[in-house]
Protein backbone atom coordinates (compact mmCIF):
# COMPACT_ATOMS: atom_id res chain seq x y z
CA UNK A 1 0.00 0.00 0.00
CA UNK A 2 2.73 2.61 0.78
CA UNK A 3 4.39 1.91 -2.57
CA UNK A 4 1.11 2.51 -4.42
CA UNK A 5 0.57 5.77 -2.52
CA UNK A 6 4.06 6.93 -3.42
CA UNK A 7 3.42 6.27 -7.10
CA UNK A 8 0.26 8.37 -7.27
CA UNK A 9 1.99 11.79 -7.51
CA UNK A 10 4.51 10.40 -10.01
CA UNK A 11 1.73 9.06 -12.20
CA UNK A 12 -0.09 12.37 -11.88
CA UNK A 13 2.94 14.24 -13.14
CA UNK A 14 3.41 11.80 -16.00
CA UNK A 15 -0.24 12.15 -16.96
CA UNK A 16 -0.03 15.93 -16.70
CA UNK A 17 -3.13 17.83 -17.77
CA UNK A 18 -5.25 14.75 -18.50
CA UNK A 19 -5.57 14.44 -14.72
CA UNK A 20 -7.17 17.89 -14.62
CA UNK A 21 -9.47 16.94 -17.48
CA UNK A 22 -11.25 14.59 -15.13
CA UNK A 23 -12.52 17.63 -13.23
CA UNK A 24 -14.68 19.89 -15.38
CA UNK A 25 -15.15 23.29 -13.81
CA UNK A 26 -17.12 26.46 -14.44
CA UNK A 27 -15.65 29.94 -14.62
CA UNK A 28 -16.99 31.94 -11.68
CA UNK A 29 -17.87 35.65 -11.57
CA UNK A 30 -15.20 36.09 -8.88
CA UNK A 31 -12.50 34.64 -11.15
CA UNK A 32 -13.67 36.77 -14.07
CA UNK A 33 -13.56 39.91 -11.92
CA UNK A 34 -10.05 39.09 -10.67
CA UNK A 35 -8.83 38.78 -14.26
CA UNK A 36 -10.63 41.94 -15.40
CA UNK A 37 -9.17 43.90 -12.47
CA UNK A 38 -5.65 42.67 -13.27
CA UNK A 39 -6.00 43.50 -16.95
CA UNK A 40 -7.35 46.95 -16.13
CA UNK A 41 -4.33 47.69 -13.94
CA UNK A 42 -1.88 46.19 -16.46
CA UNK A 43 -3.31 48.11 -19.41
CA UNK A 44 -3.22 51.40 -17.49
CA UNK A 45 0.47 50.80 -16.83
CA UNK A 46 1.08 50.14 -20.56
CA UNK A 47 -0.17 53.58 -21.67
CA UNK A 48 0.65 54.86 -24.24
CA UNK A 49 2.33 51.68 -25.47
CA UNK A 50 2.53 48.12 -24.10
CA UNK A 51 6.30 48.21 -23.74
CA UNK A 52 7.95 46.05 -21.10
CA UNK A 53 11.48 45.20 -22.28
CA UNK A 54 13.87 46.97 -24.60
CA UNK A 55 17.36 45.43 -24.67
CA UNK A 56 17.53 42.64 -27.22
CA UNK A 57 19.98 41.96 -30.07
CA UNK A 58 19.10 40.91 -33.64
CA UNK A 59 18.60 37.16 -33.79
CA UNK A 60 17.92 36.93 -30.07
CA UNK A 61 14.53 36.05 -28.59
CA UNK A 62 13.71 36.67 -24.97
CA UNK A 63 10.76 35.23 -23.07
CA UNK A 64 10.19 35.99 -19.42
CA UNK A 65 7.40 36.36 -16.87
CA UNK A 66 6.38 39.97 -16.28
CA UNK A 67 6.17 39.24 -12.58
CA UNK A 68 8.51 37.04 -10.58
CA UNK A 69 6.01 34.18 -10.54
CA UNK A 70 4.97 33.00 -14.04
CA UNK A 71 1.48 32.27 -12.68
CA UNK A 72 -0.26 33.58 -9.60
CA UNK A 73 -3.40 32.52 -7.84
CA UNK A 74 -6.69 34.39 -7.88
CA UNK A 75 -10.13 33.18 -6.81
CA UNK A 76 -10.40 29.66 -8.31
CA UNK A 77 -7.97 30.52 -11.10
CA UNK A 78 -4.45 31.30 -12.28
CA UNK A 79 -3.34 34.40 -14.19
CA UNK A 80 -0.35 33.98 -16.50
CA UNK A 81 1.58 37.08 -17.59
CA UNK A 82 4.50 36.64 -20.03
CA UNK A 83 6.39 38.87 -22.42
CA UNK A 84 8.58 37.99 -25.41
CA UNK A 85 10.77 40.30 -27.48
CA UNK A 86 12.99 40.12 -30.55
CA UNK A 87 14.48 42.29 -33.31
CA UNK A 88 13.63 41.37 -36.91
CA UNK A 89 16.32 42.68 -39.30
CA UNK A 90 15.69 43.40 -42.96
CA UNK A 91 11.94 43.99 -42.73
CA UNK A 92 9.50 46.85 -42.20
CA UNK A 93 6.70 47.86 -39.87
CA UNK A 94 4.27 47.59 -42.80
CA UNK A 95 5.25 43.96 -43.42
CA UNK A 96 4.83 43.08 -39.74
CA UNK A 97 1.38 44.70 -39.71
CA UNK A 98 0.49 42.83 -42.89
CA UNK A 99 1.30 39.52 -41.21
CA UNK A 100 -0.67 40.35 -38.07
CA UNK A 101 -3.70 41.57 -40.04
CA UNK A 102 -3.87 38.65 -42.46
CA UNK A 103 -6.07 36.46 -40.31
CA UNK A 104 -6.92 34.09 -43.14
CA UNK A 105 -3.24 33.08 -43.21
CA UNK A 106 -2.89 32.49 -39.46
CA UNK A 107 -3.70 28.80 -39.92
CA UNK A 108 -0.56 28.55 -42.07
CA UNK A 109 1.75 31.04 -40.33
CA UNK A 110 0.97 29.86 -36.80
CA UNK A 111 0.23 26.17 -37.45
CA UNK A 112 -0.24 23.80 -35.70
CA UNK A 113 -1.27 25.98 -32.72
CA UNK A 114 -3.82 27.72 -34.98
CA UNK A 115 -5.88 25.12 -36.84
CA UNK A 116 -8.48 27.44 -38.42
CA UNK A 117 -8.62 31.20 -38.84
CA UNK A 118 -10.69 33.88 -40.52
CA UNK A 119 -11.73 37.50 -40.21
CA UNK A 120 -15.31 37.86 -39.01
CA UNK A 121 -15.53 41.62 -39.43
CA UNK A 122 -13.81 44.97 -39.16
CA UNK A 123 -14.73 48.47 -38.01
CA UNK A 124 -12.01 51.06 -38.55
CA UNK A 125 -8.90 50.06 -36.58
CA UNK A 126 -10.82 47.31 -34.77
CA UNK A 127 -10.69 43.81 -36.24
CA UNK A 128 -12.80 40.83 -35.16
CA UNK A 129 -11.06 37.52 -35.97
CA UNK A 130 -11.91 33.88 -35.25
CA UNK A 131 -9.13 31.42 -34.35
CA UNK A 132 -9.38 27.74 -33.56
CA UNK A 133 -6.55 27.13 -31.13
CA UNK A 134 -5.03 23.72 -30.43
CA UNK A 135 -2.91 23.29 -27.32
CA UNK A 136 -0.62 20.27 -27.16
CA UNK A 137 1.59 18.94 -24.38
CA UNK A 138 2.90 15.43 -24.93
CA UNK A 139 -0.11 13.27 -25.72
CA UNK A 140 -2.55 15.92 -24.50
CA UNK A 141 -4.50 17.99 -27.05
CA UNK A 142 -7.21 20.54 -26.27
CA UNK A 143 -8.97 22.72 -28.86
CA UNK A 144 -10.82 26.02 -28.48
CA UNK A 145 -12.96 28.21 -30.70
CA UNK A 146 -11.93 31.78 -29.87
CA UNK A 147 -12.84 35.29 -30.99
CA UNK A 148 -11.14 38.61 -30.31
CA UNK A 149 -11.46 42.35 -30.51
CA UNK A 150 -8.14 43.59 -31.92
CA UNK A 151 -7.20 47.25 -32.11
CA UNK A 152 -4.33 48.39 -34.36
CA UNK A 153 -3.22 51.67 -32.81
CA UNK A 154 -0.67 53.94 -34.59
CA UNK A 155 1.80 55.74 -32.32
CA UNK A 156 4.36 58.49 -32.85
CA UNK A 157 7.62 57.75 -34.64
CA UNK A 158 6.25 55.02 -36.89
CA UNK A 159 5.52 52.77 -33.93
CA UNK A 160 2.39 50.67 -33.49
CA UNK A 161 0.54 49.02 -30.63
CA UNK A 162 -1.74 46.05 -31.25
CA UNK A 163 -4.19 45.25 -28.45
CA UNK A 164 -6.00 41.92 -28.71
CA UNK A 165 -8.65 40.99 -26.13
CA UNK A 166 -10.50 37.68 -26.20
CA UNK A 167 -14.27 38.09 -26.41
CA UNK A 168 -15.22 34.40 -26.61
CA UNK A 169 -13.35 31.22 -25.62
CA UNK A 170 -15.19 27.90 -25.96
CA UNK A 171 -13.50 24.54 -25.45
CA UNK A 172 -14.33 21.88 -28.02
CA UNK A 173 -15.67 18.47 -27.07
CA UNK A 174 -15.05 16.58 -30.29
CA UNK A 175 -16.96 18.56 -32.92
CA UNK A 176 -19.22 20.19 -30.35
CA UNK A 177 -18.53 23.11 -28.04
CA UNK A 178 -18.80 23.35 -24.32
CA UNK A 179 -20.51 26.57 -23.33
CA UNK A 180 -17.95 29.35 -22.79
CA UNK A 181 -16.62 29.28 -19.24
CA UNK A 182 -17.09 25.52 -18.80
CA UNK A 183 -14.75 22.60 -19.43
CA UNK A 184 -11.28 21.54 -18.38
CA UNK A 185 -10.37 25.16 -17.68
CA UNK A 186 -6.97 25.19 -19.37
CA UNK A 187 -7.84 28.48 -21.08
CA UNK A 188 -10.58 30.93 -20.12
CA UNK A 189 -9.18 34.24 -21.37
CA UNK A 190 -6.32 35.27 -23.66
CA UNK A 191 -5.19 38.85 -24.26
CA UNK A 192 -2.14 39.84 -26.33
CA UNK A 193 -0.34 43.19 -26.53
CA UNK A 194 2.09 43.83 -29.37
CA UNK A 195 4.53 46.72 -29.55
CA UNK A 196 6.22 47.36 -32.91
CA UNK A 197 9.05 49.87 -33.22
CA UNK A 198 11.50 50.65 -36.08
CA UNK A 199 15.14 50.68 -34.94
CA UNK A 200 18.45 51.02 -36.79
CA UNK A 201 19.15 47.28 -36.43
CA UNK A 202 15.65 46.21 -37.48
CA UNK A 203 12.06 46.11 -36.28
CA UNK A 204 11.68 45.60 -32.56
CA UNK A 205 8.81 43.23 -31.75
CA UNK A 206 7.38 42.71 -28.32
CA UNK A 207 4.39 40.57 -27.43
CA UNK A 208 2.91 40.29 -23.96
CA UNK A 209 0.17 37.78 -23.21
CA UNK A 210 -2.11 37.79 -20.18
CA UNK A 211 -4.21 34.65 -19.88
CA UNK A 212 -6.51 33.00 -17.38
CA UNK A 213 -6.84 29.32 -16.51
CA UNK A 214 -8.41 27.27 -13.75
CA UNK A 215 -6.64 26.58 -10.50
CA UNK A 216 -4.87 23.30 -9.72
CA UNK A 217 -6.86 20.49 -8.04
CA UNK A 218 -5.91 20.12 -4.34
CA UNK A 219 -2.93 17.88 -3.72
CA UNK A 220 -1.63 18.07 -7.30
CA UNK A 221 -0.06 21.53 -7.26
CA UNK A 222 3.58 20.46 -7.02
CA UNK A 223 3.12 17.99 -9.87
CA UNK A 224 0.86 19.90 -12.26
CA UNK A 225 1.73 23.55 -11.69
CA UNK A 226 4.95 23.38 -13.81
CA UNK A 227 2.97 21.76 -16.63
CA UNK A 228 0.14 24.30 -16.49
CA UNK A 229 2.45 27.32 -16.30
CA UNK A 230 4.58 26.13 -19.23
CA UNK A 231 1.66 26.31 -21.70
CA UNK A 232 1.49 30.14 -21.92
CA UNK A 233 5.26 30.49 -22.19
CA UNK A 234 5.63 27.87 -24.91
CA UNK A 235 2.70 29.30 -26.88
CA UNK A 236 4.09 32.84 -26.71
CA UNK A 237 7.56 31.78 -27.81
CA UNK A 238 6.14 29.83 -30.76
CA UNK A 239 4.00 32.82 -31.76
CA UNK A 240 6.93 35.23 -31.79
CA UNK A 241 9.21 32.80 -33.62
CA UNK A 242 6.53 32.12 -36.24
CA UNK A 243 6.08 35.87 -36.75
CA UNK A 244 9.82 36.33 -37.24
CA UNK A 245 9.89 33.56 -39.86
CA UNK A 246 6.93 35.10 -41.67
CA UNK A 247 8.45 38.59 -41.96
CA UNK A 248 11.83 37.41 -43.30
Amino acid sequence: MPRVTTLVPILAMAAGLPVMAQFHVRLSPETTKAFDDYVFSAENAMTPAPRVTALVKPGETRVAPVRGDPAFDVADGLIHDWVASAVAPGTSVEKVLGILQNYAAYKKVYAPEVAESRLIGRSGNHWHPFLKLVTRKGLTSVAYNTEYDVEFRPLEGGRWAVISRSTRVAQLDGKDEFEPGYGDGYLWRLNAYWFIEPRPQGIYLECRTISLSRDIPPGLGWALRPVVTSFPRDSLQKTLEATLRAVK
